[in-house]
């Protein structure tokens, strides 16, 4: 309930009174105190959904989804579409942290299905295809990547970040819409 009060001189006289819920990085600090995970993990794979929803592939939009929680939590509602690229590789290869890892993870973010991350940033599998029950059902406009996103946040206790193909990125916890953001 903190407000932010923004007193201006000149050349522009006025107040401003911002209410720091509304601040992303206070929400973003929200979320990962709920979930146990360092906001600089949230930080970078925001960073890493705006690479991907800003330049998509080949010149032509994509989307993506990340799970981040529990892995085996993560594993219990999902099914491996692919080989899991990410098997034998050292962590810190497949950290979120280090961007120099970024390329790789979009590459991976592609495939069909979600990536699913631990609660340290480190990406476990690709290309897995969340088992969503009979009793999650889509919201109106909402496509399937969005519906995935929801569930698995919800089932496995974590947080999803879905990047849509149309440019907009939306984190869900808990099975409820956490922000959103459109990519100009």
């Amino acid at each position: 309930s903190d407000k932010i009060l923004a007193i201006l001189g000149e050349p522009m006289n006025g107040v401003i009174v911002i209410e720091a819920s509304n601040l992303t990085s206070n929400r973003l600090a929200i979320m990962s105190n709920e979930h146990d995970i360092d906001i600089e993990i949230l930080s970078r794979m925001m960073e890493l959904a705006r690479q991907i929803g800003g330049r998509g592939r080949e010149g032509h939009a994509v989307g993506a989804l990340f799970a981040i929680g529990s892995v085996p939590k993560l594993r219990r509602y999902t099914t491996a579409l692919v080989l899991n690229p990410f098997k034998g590789h050292s962590d810190n290869k497949k950290s979120v942290l280090d961007s120099n890892n970024h390329e790789t993870l979009a590459e991976f973010a592609w495939l069909d299905g979600a990536i699913l991350f631990n609660s340290k940033g480190i990406a476990s599998d690709a290309g897995r295809y969340i088992q969503v029950p009979s009793g999650i059902s889509a919201k109106p406009g909402e496509g399937g990547r969005h519906l995935a996103a929801r569930a698995i946040s919800q089932l496995a206790e974590g947080i999803a970040i879905c990047v849509s193909s149309s440019g907009v990125i939306t984190i869900y916890s808990k099975g409820r819409e956490r922000y959103r953001v459109r990519l100009s």
